[in-house]
């Protein structure tokens, strides 16, 4: 089943954001459940970094809850609003 994250980073966050993005890539860098099909960042209209995505394939929601949860980060508390939903492609694929 696949799987589609997005988290805008709060205002203000642009140093802790910078400083984990290492930690952050090694994050990603895990097992096979979930797995990654895609990744990149948002970024506004100025063209700076506000967030994340991530499409994701796992047996289940809450194994994807449970990934993002672990992550440097959500631990560092760095996203304004994260929303984790299924989703079902209908045109292209990955």
């Amino acid at each position: 089943m696949l799987f589609l994250g997005v988290a805008h980073f709060k205002v203000g966050s642009e140093a802790k954001h910078g400083a984990l993005e290492g930690s952050f890539s090694d994050h990603l860098q895990q097992p096979l459940n979930p797995r990654i099909r895609l990744a990149g960042a948002l970024h506004n209209e100025a063209g700076a970094p506000c967030g994340i995505f991530l499409l994701m394939e796992a047996t289940s929601i809450e194994t994807v809850r449970a990934f993002v949860a672990d992550s440097p980060y959500t631990k560092a508390e760095l996203y304004d609003r994260l929303e984790i939903n299924p989703v079902q492609i209908e045109i292209g694929s990955v």
